[in-house]
């Protein structure tokens, strides 16, 4: 027996995220925890220290709340806890899949060392990493096309 389940309008992408990406936080974030407890004695150094930890857990764990989404009218890009973006699909202008360390944007769902770069209007740009990449073109150039075939 078939389940007659209606076809979802959005599509969810997980991040991808490479061992070199774990290779740097977990030591980082294990490195900030010792330098918090050595700098227990001295109050000072004890709130830079916090601080600090603060700042890369969130940065550690935003990396794993972040994902990207085909909607029906646009791409929406979560990055992290706070901060999201939605590209319309009429406002891309280029697909690159690329293999490189960093992205051209702050703003990227980049925890991996292939990613994929949606530009969009005259000179944004957003880096996503997904766990898989190939579909994630595809799907979008489907969207692309059938937004297009709308107007």
């Amino acid at each position: 027996m078939k389940n007659n389940v209606p076809p979802t309008k959005y599509k969810k992408f997980k991040p991808k995220l490479d061992k070199l990406f774990w290779f740097i936080w977990i030591p980082m974030t294990l490195l900030m925890i010792t330098l918090t407890a050595l700098s227990a004695f001295e109050l000072s150094s004890l709130f830079i220290s916090i601080s600090v930890d603060v700042f890369v857990f969130y940065f550690m764990f935003s990396s794993l709340a972040g994902f990207a989404e085909l909607r029906e009218n646009s791409l929406y890009v979560k990055f992290g806890f706070i901060l999201k973006r939605e590209i319309p699909y009429d406002k891309i202008r280029g697909i690159e899949k690329e293999r490189k360390f960093y992205s051209y944007s702050m703003l990227s769902l980049k925890n991996a060392l292939d990613h994929v770069t949606v530009k969009y209007n005259k000179f944004d740009s957003v880096c996503v990493s997904v766990k898989d990449n190939d579909e994630f073109i595809n799907e979008l150039k489907i969207k692309m096309q059938v937004q297009s075939d709308k107007s």
